[in-house]
């Protein structure tokens, strides 16, 4: 389910957070779904139990998952918001651009010019229209 790159300068906590986001809003894992344990996830990848228990907990606070004592991490329905898996990415996006001192109007043309020169003519939708 998951696969680190150490080198990538991403804090191996957060990889695991924005794999499971993405697999989530994928459709791989769905609403009501069990996450691996801790210690299975820990043992597969090498890392230590803490940076495992960080991402559940993150993930967890952002309401992606629930916590059932007994069972372990299950997918909430408000996890599986396709738009959901790049909240962190977002949070990470905005932080960076304020400590560079870029204004919101800034960061926003920023944005849309990559998203012209990513995406044109290739849109590809998140959600359908309801």
């Amino acid at each position: 389910m998951f696969s680190l790159n150490p080198s990538s300068g991403i804090p191996i906590y957060r990889q695991i957070v924005q794999q499971a986001r993405f697999a989530i809003a994928s459709g791989r894992v769905k609403p009501g779904d069990r996450l691996p344990s801790v210690r299975a996830i820990a043992t597969q990848l090498g890392v230590n139990p803490m940076t495992v228990s960080k991402a559940y907990s993150t993930l967890q606070q952002a309401g992606v998952v629930v916590r059932h004592p007994g069972i372990g991490m299950v997918v909430s329905e408000a996890g599986a918001d396709p738009a959901s898996a790049i909240d962190a990415d977002a949070q990470a996006l905005v932080q960076v651009a304020k400590q560079l001192g870029l204004s919101r109007k800034e960061l926003v043309e920023r944005i849309n010019k990559q998203w012209e020169e990513e995406w044109t003519d290739q849109t590809i939708p998140l959600r359908r229209s309801r």
